[in-house]
């Protein structure tokens, strides 16, 4: 089974998008919302470089990250179906 962390805040509607289109899929994850905890924040800019959310991370049975910036169910399905 994949693990899936998406760091997130509140008010962010693609952030909302997105942990429900992986509801949705019948998939559990981490959620780590940003504007709560400043060193997941400073976790998502290192491993990204980004500052925008949300950012899901997939990471497969040998620890391996895909990592999807913003909302994009497409590659979120495609790094899911290898499962």
């Amino acid at each position: 089974m994949k693990k899936i962390i998406i760091y997130t805040a509140s008010w962010c509607i693609w952030c909302q998008r997105t942990k429900k289109f992986i509801q949705d899929l019948g998939y559990e994850f981490e959620e780590r919302d940003v504007e709560k905890n400043q060193a997941w924040a400073e976790e998502m800019i290192k491993k990204t470089g980004q500052m925008g959310i949300p950012v899901t991370i997939i990471i497969d049975e040998k620890g391996n990250e895909k990592i999807v910036l913003g909302y994009d169910p497409e590659l979120i399905k495609e790094y899911l179906k290898n499962e």
